[in-house]
């Protein structure tokens, strides 16, 4: 698993290096009064090599695993009746499908990539237009994994909806769940940093927040107000954060509460059985001439369960693996804030200065 996010990075560290290099050359020979810009812009302003490669790193890392990562839990970790396993083959169809993810993806990779255009690039000609287009991919990667999520969350939630037709298989071990738990925390992080680098990109990016023309100004105005500054157009860059974040959290949270309910509603099974089988013993056995051997069984009854009541607590939805996605969180969230709130800014900058 981690060698092939290892293998997704460094294969988009390449492409994204490449990329680069077509653009630059391009420049060259169609404006090459702007290659230095474009070259600061890509590398510095927009780290345009660390934001493709975690952004498009981690799309690739997704893709080449899921498939084989929820199959597995369907149809070798748990075990569905025939009445409930139509529903779910059905919803992993659709998490299976490209095309049914463009939906999704397409609407929001045109929505951010308006609101890049709107912040207005430092450049004119082919440049501009080409740090347009690969800067407003990262939009369409993070739509991508959007839509990724959103199905991989209906999977889970057919599995809700059906787990008292779900349960695990006889040979199963908690180790198998707790690495599908691992996976969803390893995919939680890649995204959370994907996301993280490329919200700091565009608070980084030199644009020069003038509109491009008159129809994007007025366009702007909606937004902004008519007596309002252009400049106020910088708010909509939060719009990764509002569509990705709380979707991102919400997912690993809930897909991880689900996995863990089908283990209680297991062990709940496994109790239940304990009693079933052990009742008739009980009440078959002579109590006076077999009273040590009814007391050893109810001990061990006694002791089994409790074992598996003291389980519960195996699976939990938050885990120190989560830690660093929670840290880029807190980290990405009060970097918006100390740059466009003063009070908190001004509290920060207060710490920084006791601190020094």
């Amino acid at each position: 698993m981690f060698f092939t996010l290892l293998k997704a990075y460094a294969s988009w560290l390449l492409i994204s290096f490449l990329a680069f290099l077509a653009g630059f050359a391009a420049t060259l020979i169609f404006q090459k009064d702007q290659a230095h810009l474009f070259l600061m812009s890509y590398l510095y302003y927009w780290d345009g090599l660390l934001v493709a490669t975690a952004g498009f790193g981690a799309l690739q890392f997704s893709v080449a695993t899921f498939r084989q990562q929820f199959h597995f839990l369907i149809f070798g970790i748990l075990d569905i009746k025939p009445t409930s396993i139509a529903l779910v083959a059905t919803k992993l169809e659709q998490l299976y499908s490209f095309w049914n993810k463009q939906k999704i993806a397409v609407p929001i990779f045109v929505v951010g990539g308006l609101i890049l255009y709107m912040c207005g690039y430092p450049m004119t000609g082919v440049p501009k237009y080409y740090l347009w287009v690969t800067s407003s991919l990262m939009f369409y990667a993070g739509g991508l994994m959007v839509a990724y999520t959103i199905h991989s969350l209906q999977v889970f939630q057919a599995l809700e909806f059906s787990i008292a037709d779900v349960d695990l298989q006889d040979n199963v071990n908690i180790v198998e769940l707790e690495n599908f738990s691992l996976y969803l925390s390893v995919l939680l992080f890649t995204a959370i940093g994907a996301l993280y680098l490329s919200f700091r990109g565009t608070l980084t990016a030199n644009f020069t927040f003038e509109a491009p023309s008159e129809l994007i100004g007025d366009f702007a105005a909606l937004f902004v107000g008519k007596d309002g500054k252009y400049q106020a157009v910088r708010n909509l860059l939060l719009y990764p954060i509002v569509v990705f974040l709380p979707l991102a959290l919400f997912a690993s949270f809930y897909m991880k509460h689900v996995i863990r309910q089908i283990y209680l509603f297991s062990i709940k099974r496994k109790v239940s059985e304990i009693d079933r089988l052990t009742q008739p013993i009980l009440d078959s056995v002579d109590l006076k001439k077999s009273e040590p051997a009814v007391i050893e069984i109810r001990k061990a009854a006694t002791e089994l369960k409790e074992k598996i009541v003291e389980n519960n607590r195996v699976l939990p939805v938050l885990t120190l693996k989560d830690s660093p996605s929670i840290a880029l969180v807190i980290v990405a969230i009060l970097q918006f804030l100390w740059l466009n709130d003063k009070e908190v800014r001004r509290f920060l900058d207060g710490i920084i200065g006791i601190t020094n």
